[in-house]
């Protein structure tokens, strides 16, 4: 069969940027859930869109279409909003519902794509694509996901262009997974597919939208550089965010995913349009999922000890890149901030046994105390520093409250920050 990842014309509708492409997908998204809520026929929606010419129009649409998210039945003039679509616009009904919805919108939109399939009633691309479409069962973006958590979080343009982009039924995925693998021990690089397009701009556009899609716009997965073949490498890898919403996805989509001998999901015969919008791709997503998801990101907390890193902090490394490598019997994990456990019990006793010493808690660095700056809300807050780095000990020690120091939140994260410094120099340098 022929080249078939023709998916992703367009990009996807960013619900959390002010401006770009991803912005206007989603402005043009809640444009025309609101027209169909209001019983607007697709006619009269197009009129929403004075600065488009009615092609434009049809292309957003299909991308809609593509994450499940609305449909328009061909020679229809209907708008049939489904129930993710309903899901995300209520989660987007202002700025404020928006960001606090935004985990479980990314989550939703992630688990959406795992559903979508090139055998489907309405393919990317028109009815000229429905027979290649139908001849087979690739589920593009559950593939990919699967393969980026089994290639330490990570693929490469060259892998894409080379084999991914090659897959043509589901059950060569492990194939596909041990080849890329051999190629990256050996070094070396895979040739483009010769069924890619022929125009290299038009192939290449390929993999920019299909990777905007299936990175939500660089919200789960970032765009870097790596060295896997000898040489240096464009690649597209999970963050720690992503990591956790992939992750959740794949575990319900394919719950036995890890077991090398599980069946491989496959794509769905589905008997109409209904069906698809309702049952697969735009089904909503559903509270069991949300609430694991949720369970599981509140087990990942409860393992970083009280007042070591707070939530914002945790937030802010799930920004970064989540890789792990094995090598021998030893397993190298970044972010190991986040991996290493801190004792509660051990910081709860130095704050009790620093109480009874001076009376308060307040910062051993600059003196701030939070119950004297913010009253009731600041009474028995502080933060616990480690005076030897976590990530530099080799295994599990016994540690006393000595080792640990009250500081503020400030003076927290001067010493943290690169190179690391005492205490004592940092009240040096607060009283110069």
């Amino acid at each position: 069969m022929n080249f078939c990842w023709f998916t992703s014309f367009i990009g996807y509708p960013n619900f959390f940027k002010n401006q770009g492409r991803g912005y206007e997908l989603a402005v043009s998204f809640l444009k025309l859930a609101q027209a169909s809520l209001s019983g607007k026929s697709y006619t009269e929606a197009k009129g929403l869109f004075p600065d488009l010419d009615p092609a434009q129009v049809e292309t957003k649409k299909a991308a809609f279409q593509e994450f499940g998210l609305l449909y328009v039945v061909p020679r229809s003039d209907t708008i049939t909003l489904t129930p993710i679509g309903r899901q995300i616009y209520d989660w987007c009904s202002d700025s404020v519902a928006r960001e606090d919805s935004r985990r479980e919108i990314l989550l939703a939109l992630s688990r959406a794509l795992t559903r979508y399939q090139f055998s489907n009633p309405l393919p990317v691309g028109g009815t000229r694509y429905l027979e290649r479409a139908r001849s087979s069962d690739v589920l593009p973006y559950l593939a990919c996901y699967y393969l980026m958590l089994k290639l330490d979080g990570l693929i490469t343009i060259n892998e894409l262009r080379g084999a991914i982009f090659d897959l043509q039924s589901m059950a060569e995925l492990r194939n596909l997974e041990q080849n890329i693998k051999v190629h990256r021990q050996s070094n070396t690089l895979f040739s483009d597919l010769p069924t890619l397009p022929s125009n290299r701009g038009t192939a290449n556009n390929l993999k920019i939208y299909f990777m905007s899609h299936l990175s939500l716009d660089g919200e789960i997965i970032k765009d870097t550089a790596v060295n896997l073949h000898g040489q240096q490498e464009q690649a597209y890898v999970i963050t720690q965010l992503g990591y956790e919403i992939i992750e959740s996805v794949l575990n319900e989509q394919w719950p036995d995913w890890q077991n090398n001998s599980s069946t491989i999901p496959q794509a769905k015969e589905y008997r109409d349009y209904n069906s698809y919008f309702f049952d697969g791709v735009g089904q909503s997503c559903s509270p069991e999922l949300i609430k694991t998801d949720a369970n599981k990101v509140y087990e990942n907390y409860i393992q970083i000890a009280d007042d070591v890193l707070d939530e914002d902090e945790v937030e802010s490394l799930k920004e970064l890149e989540k890789r792990e490598f094995q090598e021998g019997r030893r397993k190298l994990v970044q972010h190991e901030r986040l991996e290493k456990t801190r004792s509660p019990a051990l910081v709860n006793e130095a704050k009790r046994l620093f109480r009874i010493n001076y009376g308060r808690l307040f910062c051993e660095a600059c003196n701030f105390d939070f119950e004297e700056k913010y009253g009731l809300r600041g009474k028995d807050y502080i933060e616990a520093h480690h005076k030897m780095p976590i990530s530099t000990l080799e295994g599990p020690v016994n540690n006393t409250v000595n080792e640990l120091a009250m500081v503020c939140s400030n003076c927290h994260r001067m010493l943290h920050r690169p190179p690391w410094i005492s205490i004592d120099e940092l009240k040096e340098m607060i009283q110069k």
